[in-house]
């Protein structure tokens, strides 16, 4: 299998043609790029098919890919570079053969592309985009929202450009942004990959800052009067205590989506779940409703879909509370439905708008987070009343595989693994009781002397004996504290 690397520029004659190899300037160093050649394995019709590499900053990298590329073809692994597919193209061939996503995966794999992936990375080569190209993004990435002294970089000012002038998109992006932009990568460059586009996935060897799960706080005394004095929130998800929470439930009580409040609360619903709840999925008779399918915001529309999971798939049981809620909630719904006549909407949902019609996703968590600044209560989301109905949940059964199914979970691990700091106090009262069990003699008070003196000697140890009242230390050898006599423990050659 032959390959050669040789050295051509852009520099022109006089005629305008390009002296390539023939340039009097390539001595000269930095001057022109190295290229490879190597013989591709033949066409169909037997003919002689040659591909070249390039262009490489130093002969050294040049001949590195060219021994690459003669040494996949020898093993029989090689690909053919599809020379005009892009970056940009191919991801947006990948995005457009994924038929079985979800609409709200779809809208977030497409803003990764259209804000992050398209305007850094679209222009290269598929087949020449290389692990630097990746971190080169990722480092563009974390300066956005974030002043720079230094002139930004011309990939920066790519990504800025399709950015809008909003508070939002002028935030600092996090880590975890960065990481979810990284899945997409990943999972559309393995396809190339299994797709023979692309030899090697050039993410895989792309290190990233860790992240760690955001685990639920619970609002303590201590915890609220940080808050009150910093304005800073102790976590992300902050959950109420159940005093916080009938608080909350008692002020919202006159609202029109207190039924929801109630039921996520207690019940622990997703958002989606709740939104796109049937009458038809809730039986009062047998006090149980089904959790089948969801309504998810996707940019301004909503969007029905299947839940999130299989296992979020489930069916939920309602407690007498939770059963006269809805109970009310479907009278004065049948009230409003009958008073309107025609101006009702009958989408068949549980919880809609006045007039019938479904809810804004969005919009909901916005009021739920309304109603919690005008109680004055501590701050929390409306996802964190689902941490809520957990932590109720198994305070009263410490059963942590009936609260996983309650959530829909798919296994124990995640609630433990997301819910073990709002089941500390649990955990505590637990301690407490096992320590109980045991069996101890009254402490001695703090006015109590510590005995410094010898106990009396007793029958059992033998030969040795002490006086009482002796001084601790200070018997005759091998009394009690003291060290034992020389000829306990030396040899009879030592001794003589």
């Amino acid at each position: 299998m032959k390959g050669s690397t040789h050295k051509r520029c852009g520099c022109r004659d006089e005629n305008g043609r390009q002296y390539g190899a023939r340039c009097p300037k390539l001595g000269r160093k930095g001057h022109g790029a190295w290229w490879g050649r190597y013989d591709a394995p033949r066409a169909v019709d037997g003919r002689r098919r040659q591909e070249k590499l390039g262009p490489f900053a130093t002969r050294a990298e040049a001949e590195t890919a060219l021994a690459d590329a003669v040494q996949s073809v020898s093993r029989g692994t090689y690909l053919r570079p599809e020379r005009d597919l892009t970056v940009g193209r191919y991801l947006d061939e990948w995005l457009e053969g994924k038929t079985r996503l979800k609409a709200s995966t779809r809208h977030g794999y497409d803003q990764h592309i259209r804000l992050y992936l398209r305007p850094a990375l679209g222009h290269l080569r598929l087949s020449d985009l290389r692990d630097v190209d990746l971190d080169a993004l990722y480092a563009a990435m974390r300066h956005i929202g974030r002043h720079v002294d230094a002139r930004p970089s011309p990939l920066l000012r790519r990504l800025l450009e399709v950015r809008t002038d909003t508070a939002a998109a002028r935030r600092p992006l996090s880590d975890a942004t960065i990481r979810r932009v990284h899945a997409t990568v990943m999972s559309a460059l393995s396809a190339a990959v299994k797709r023979r586009k692309i030899a090697v996935n050039p993410g895989e060897h792309v290190e990233l800052p860790a992240g760690r799960a955001d685990r639920p706080l619970v609002w303590t005394d201590h915890r609220i009067e940080s808050w009150r004095r910093t304005g800073k929130r102790p976590a992300t998800s902050m959950v109420w205590t159940p005093e916080q929470a009938g608080a909350f439930l008692d002020y919202a009580a006159a609202d029109e989506l207190a039924p929801m409040w109630h039921l996520i609360a207690f019940r622990g619903l997703r958002r989606s779940e709740a939104v796109g709840l049937p009458w038809s999925d809730v039986d009062l008779d047998r006090r149980t409703l089904t959790v089948r399918e969801t309504l998810v915001q996707v940019g301004r529309d909503v969007v029905g879909g299947d839940t999130k999971t299989e296992a979020s798939a489930r069916t939920v049981s309602l407690d007498a509370g939770t059963l006269e809620v809805l109970r009310a909630h479907r009278r004065r719904q049948t009230e409003l439905r009958l008073l309107l006549g025609k101006a009702w909407t009958d989408t068949g949902l549980v919880f809609t708008k006045a007039d019938g019609t479904a809810l804004l996703p969005n919009s909901v968590s916005q009021r739920f987070d309304r109603l919690v600044v005008r109680s004055g209560l501590p701050p929390v989301r409306l996802h964190d009343l689902r941490h809520l109905a957990a932590s109720l949940t198994y305070r009263a059964t410490r059963d942590i595989k009936l609260t996983s199914k309650l959530l829909g979970h798919a296994s124990t691990a995640i609630t433990e693994q997301v819910y073990l700091s709002v089941f500390e106090d649990v955990e505590r009262d637990a301690a407490e009781s096992a320590a109980a069990l045991v069996p101890r003699a009254p402490r001695r008070s703090a006015g109590d002397s510590v005995p410094t003196m010898c106990p009396p000697a007793s029958p059992t140890m033998g030969q040795v004996s002490s006086l009482p009242g002796e001084p601790a230390g200070e018997e005759e050898w091998g009394g009690w504290g003291s060290n034992p006599r020389p000829r306990d423990y030396e040899s009879r050659a030592l001794t003589g």
